[in-house]
């Protein structure tokens, strides 16, 4: 009986965590379907993509794995509180290819519900803590280098959606029924019942919050992204 439960326990953890992988993926996916099309019912330079397109096709993409209003985040007096205690997050990297057959990043920038995303509107979106990533945010370097998949053509823009899962034991995070973040491991917010849990290393550096990241590279539609980063608008 004891090795039954084991056994029964190890295929629970086996099957949640490959779900949480392809949950991930699928929103970087959906992401990219989102983005390619979110803007072209726009005109010339109104094409290009913004913050707020970005923030929303954020907001939809992880609709898949948040259900309702499970991805936003309630703040209040810098308890962050949310149903899962964990939330949505992810980076967007613009690529750009070399003549000499090298690569490099023009910009990133992350987006997530982490922090007083109360509502679509109000994900954030920053330049910080690119490091827990598994993109390298290299110039003049080999594509395989930026991220092990990566090809590009000479003068040719990629555009690089990684998307993850924030879990964070932080004394500010809470769950909305009042447990905190510090008491409850990883594995336990996963729902998993024997393997321990601890962030993937990334390839760009450390990483102590985030899980589960998958990325998916995909050529832009024209007019939608160039070297300048998305701008808020006006």
């Amino acid at each position: 009986m004891p090795i039954l439960i084991i056994l029964l326990f190890y295929i629970n953890d086996v099957v949640r965590l490959k779900r949480l992988h392809s949950q991930t993926e699928f929103v970087a996916q959906q992401m990219v379907n989102i983005l390619q099309n979110i803007s072209q019912k726009r005109e010339g330079k109104d094409r290009k993509i913004t913050c707020n397109d970005i923030r929303y096709a954020a907001s939809l993409a992880f609709l898949s794995m948040f259900p309702g209003t499970t991805r936003f985040t309630l703040t209040v007096d810098k308890v962050n509180t949310s149903d899962f205690g964990y939330n949505g997050l992810g980076y967007i990297f613009c690529v750009k290819g070399n003549s000499d057959s090298t690569a490099s990043v023009l910009w990133a920038r992350r987006f997530h519900f982490a922090d007083r995303a109360e509502n679509p509107s109000a994900v954030s979106i920053d330049q910080a803590w690119l490091s827990r990533s598994n993109v390298k945010r290299l110039t003049n370097a080999s594509p395989s280098e930026i991220y092990p998949t990566l090809k590009i053509n000479p003068d040719e823009i990629k555009i690089i959606i990684e998307c993850g899962v924030h879990y964070s034991q932080a004394g500010s995070y809470y769950f909305t029924d009042g447990r905190s973040a510090a008491d409850v491991s990883p594995a336990e917010a996963f729902g998993l019942r024997l393997f321990k849990l601890l962030p993937d290393a990334t390839r760009a550096g450390s990483n102590g919050s985030i899980f589960f990241l998958s990325a998916v590279i995909f050529t832009p539609k024209p007019g939608l992204f160039d070297k300048t980063p998305p701008k808020e608008q006006n």
